[in-house]
């Protein structure tokens, strides 16, 4: 008997917003994590806004920056069809320069993201992936050359163990001043440092505000290097 055949059943669910996501994402990655970090706390009393320590690139030169599409898992040993095959039905939300973000519920036993969902995400858009957990197939992610940032790494396979169980809902990550809740359309931004996630609302704000701080650190940077005074420096650009 032949097997039955898939059916999309899942709901749709888009992320809106009023930039364009390919210029802003092209903006940020000039940028680096500590210094959207410090515009968010500094400038606008927003501290706290980054996922603990342990969430870094498979490779170090690895850089994600776009709005979250954010996925929640639950530990089960569960093989339920509809539940298993969601990972499917979420792809077709995705839209172009959307970050995967992947809330595990602290899950160690499998890997929850691979090479194949990779190829699949990316071909609908997706431009990245944070999981608050586990990768496998890290080399063949590192070979096609997608930008994916993880806590750790595991050749598990995922199916009776961990499931995705909804998507496009607000999500808690582990922060570092605790959980961080990550509401769908949240920017996230990662480097080698770390993974900072900035409110949807203030994407383009933050940017502006931390693009101009980054051209005075560039003077402060070059200023110092001459060995000018440091007080002066400071007092010209007001970085160091």
């Amino acid at each position: 008997m032949a097997e039955e055949k898939i059916t999309d059943v899942y709901e749709r669910r888009y992320i809106e917003v009023d930039y364009d996501v390919e210029d802003i994402a092209r903006r940020y990655k000039k940028l680096y994590t500590a210094l959207i970090y410090d515009t968010m706390e500094i400038e606008f009393g927003l501290g706290g806004r980054a996922m603990d320590s342990g969430i870094y690139p498979l490779t170090n030169d690895m850089k994600v920056a776009g709005p979250a599409f954010t996925v929640i898992r639950r530990t089960t040993p569960a093989r339920d069809a509809y539940t298993y095959n969601m990972r499917l039905g979420l792809v077709n939300s995705m839209t172009p320069g959307c970050i995967l973000l992947s809330d595990v519920q602290g899950n160690k036993n499998c890997g929850q993201f691979g090479e194949i969902t990779a190829t699949t995400m990316r071909a609908h858009g997706c431009a990245g992936a944070v999981i608050d957990g586990s990768t496998r197939d890290s080399a063949l992610l590192v070979k096609m050359g997608f930008p994916t940032f993880c806590r750790f790494r595991s050749p598990v396979e995922s199916l009776g163990r961990s499931l995705n169980v909804d998507y496009m809902i607000p999500i808690y990550v582990n922060g570092i001043d605790g959980m961080l809740q990550v509401n769908p359309g949240d920017y996230v931004f990662g480097d080698m440092d770390g993974v900072v996630i900035v409110p949807k609302e203030l994407t383009v704000k933050v940017l502006e505000v931390a693009e101009k701080a980054f051209e005075a650190e560039k003077g402060s940077r070059e200023a110092m290097a001459r060995g000018e005074d440091p007080f002066e420096v400071f007092n010209r650009f007001g970085r160091f």
